[in-house]
């Protein structure tokens, strides 16, 4: 009796057991999350269904094997070793694409003793994707925000309620209103508060289109200000009104900013205004003309450093028009109504050059005048000493000539006594100084001396431009010294284009002044114009036709056929062959040969 009570106690409690651990089967496998657990030995004893989801296996092939059979990563086995729990995120790759856990593994802990582990299993892969959509909807906010911000103008962005969502800098910067006082209040609010006159928003929603006005706006330190206020609606898919967007700009600033344009542009004017003028009292003087960029930049440089006392050194070809620089330089200077002294140091014999630079004592040398000389230092006392052709100078002078040019001293050949001059120097040469430096043919201190401002004056081809005007300067000026009246044909102003004038300007004003005297008739035509300025014929090293003698042309090419028919029937061997190589008919060939 007792034994059947007692299994019949047994047998009670052992269905109670099976059907909580049924139960708790039932709840485990209902959880959305994975769950899996071990005993102290690593063999699974909990395996849900969220848990074959996720491990792609059976419960019934995990249970009751070691977890290093069923699934990795292998945590839960650390977690079993330490005794320490801890949070874990890992991806798994399924053909139907990636997905995200994350984990938290736990000891299971009796009397102090971990008699397992278990870990639970959450998929955030959704969570994950909508965090990185997050992240670059934040970026893109701070992207926009950031270009907004780099706007000049001032911009306030509000909803389809007109609220303000979002305002710039340069919207306080224009306005002296705070950002924090008018982010997330409506324009209404603002315009009760005093910070605007009206409400553009108003309008915007109200015509359905950009609209602007002017604003008046008072700001918090800031003096009452007008603003052009434009505002332009941003449209939804539904094709309602979403978002306003507000531009403001400063009409004070513009008003500003357009006065300054008017005062550039009257400066640019008078600059203009000037140019001309100057560059009529150009012709009208001293007949200078230049038309070309760079020559106008040149005569400008030239005005500027006229009125100073800076040594210059003048550069270019023979012929460009360096000694009328010069005489520009001088007439425009501040010693225009002292001595303009010109010495060529290549024209004159070295024996002399010095006494005529420096000047001499009486009876310096046998020969030398009684009463001495003046030397060109000296005649261009107060003035301007013009030394042309300076790259000519030769060695022996050119201590000396740096002498005189630092101490403003010089000795009259003969003499020991010290002469003061007050001079300004310009030189020129149409050689290259740094290089005959670099050769030891010019002293290189002379050279930084004298090379205080370089002025380069281009030659003629490469400002070809200003041809057609030279040409009828000096058709005027040679008209008007000869008296007579001359035309050039448009032939005759191509020709001088395409030549390249190595005389430069010089050989130009030769050529015209011998074409006004020599030609007979009122029109110069291609006919007058020297040879050697016509386009030369491009000469072949090996002609295929050689002309011995001459002959009326229709002769000549007659008889030239007849030889070409000839050789090509007699090289090729029929008709058709040499009708291809001669490039007309094979009927043609024939009836050429029969003619002949």
């Amino acid at each position: 009796m007792v034994r059947d009570v007692m299994e019949e106690i047994t047998c009670s409690c052992q269905r109670n057991i099976d059907n909580f651990l049924h139960r708790m089967e039932v709840i485990l496998d209902a959880a959305n999350n994975g769950i899996i657990a071990i005993d102290k030995h690593g063999v699974v004893t909990i395996f849900n269904h969220a848990a074959e989801e996720i491990t792609r296996r059976k419960k019934s092939e995990a249970l009751g094997k070691h977890l290093s059979q069923v699934i990795i990563p292998l945590g839960l086995l650390d977690v079993l070793a330490t005794g320490r729990g801890e949070l874990y995120k890992f991806s798994v790759r399924y053909t139907s694409g990636n997905r995200v856990y994350i984990t938290n593994r736990s000891p299971i802990v009796e009397n102090g003793e971990v008699i397992g582990a278990i870990g639970v299993f959450q998929d955030i892969s959704e969570l994950e994707s909508i965090s990185e959509e997050l992240q670059v909807v934040k970026e893109l906010n701070r992207e926009l925000q950031a270009i907004i911000d780099s706007s000049y103008d001032g911009i306030i962005i509000t909803d389809a309620e007109g609220q303000v969502i979002r305002v710039n800098d340069a919207h306080e910067r224009i306005t002296g209103i705070k950002s924090e006082n008018i982010q997330g209040k409506s324009m209404r609010q603002l315009v009760d508060e005093g910070h605007y006159s009206k409400s553009v928003v108003d309008a915007v929603l109200r015509q359905g289109k950009a609209v602007t006005l002017m604003e008046r706006v008072k700001g918090g330190v800031t003096n009452t200000k007008y603003l052009l206020v434009t505002g332009s609606p941003v449209r939804d898919a539904k094709n309602g009104i979403a978002r306003v967007v507000i531009n403001v700009r400063d009409l004070t600033e513009l008003s500003h900013l357009r006065q300054q344009l008017e005062e550039t542009r009257e400066l640019s004017e008078r600059y203009r205004s000037e140019l001309t003028q100057m560059r009529s009292r150009m012709v009208e003087q001293r007949g200078i003309v230049f038309n070309s960029p760079r020559m106008q930049d040149l005569l400008v440089m030239v005005m500027r450093v006229a009125q100073v006392d800076s040594t210059i050194l003048i550069l270019g070809e023979s012929g460009v028009g360096k000694e009328v620089v010069a005489k520009l330089i001088h007439t425009e200077s501040l010693r225009n109504e002292g001595p303009f002294i010109k010495i060529n140091c290549g024209a004159i014999p070295e024996n002399l050059l010095e006494s005529e630079l420096f000047g001499y004592e009486p009876g310096a040398f046998t020969g030398a005048s009684k009463e001495g000389k003046l030397g060109m230092f000296e005649l261009a006392h107060n003035g301007t000493l013009f030394l042309d052709e300076i790259g000519d100078l030769p060695l022996s002078l050119q201590v000396k000539l740096l002498r005189a040019i630092q101490d403003r001293e010089i000795v009259r050949v003969g003499g020991n006594k010290p002469r003061t001059v007050n001079v300004r120097i310009l030189a020129a040469t149409n050689h290259n100084l740094e290089e005959m430096v670099h050769r030891g043919l010019f002293r290189e201190d002379l050279y930084f001396r004298l090379n205080v401002v370089p002025l380069f004056i281009p030659p003629l081809r490469m400002r070809r431009e200003e041809i057609i005007p030279l040409v009828y300067a000096f058709i005027a000026k040679y008209g008007k010294a000869y008296n007579i009246t001359k035309e050039f044909a448009p032939e005759v102003f191509d020709i001088f284009l395409n030549y390249d004038w190595p005389g430069n300007v010089r050989e130009l004003e030769n050529i015209v002044e011998r074409l006004m005297v020599t030609t007979p008739d009122t029109m110069v035509t291609s006919e007058h114009v020297p040879a050697n300025l016509l386009p030369r014929p491009v000469k072949s090293e090996n002609p295929s036709v050689i002309v011995r003698g001459i002959l009326p042309l229709k002769k000549a090419v007659s008889e030239l056929e007849r030889q070409l028919i000839s050789r090509a029937v007699s090289e090729l061997g029929s008709t058709y062959k040499a009708a291809a190589v001669l490039g007309v008919n094979q009927s043609t060939v024939v009836r050429k040969m029969k003619r002949t």
